[in-house]
């Protein structure tokens, strides 16, 4: 079997790597997409209204549930 001769496809395929990045990065600042975008504002004005909370009984909550008693019985004391 014959040896490789000449450089790794490793240094092709990092190179790739790189000038892909540097296309990547010329479109990305010529088509301006790295400029701050300002924000938009909105604005409501609305009249002061005081707005009382209803009035409603609520029901007791249901009791707490119960554990039910251990199936072993208590040591003595």
């Amino acid at each position: 079997m014959a040896a490789r001769e000449g450089s790794s496809p490793w240094i092709a395929f990092l190179a790739g790597i790189v000038l892909l990045a540097l296309i990547a990065f010329g479109v990305i600042a010529y088509t301006g997409a790295q400029q701050q975008r300002r924000a938009a504002e909105f604005e409501v004005n609305l009249p002061d209204t005081k707005i009382n909370p209803p009035d409603i009984d609520l029901p007791s909550p249901p009791p707490a549930p119960q554990v039910p008693p251990s199936a072993e019985p208590a040591p003595p004391p």
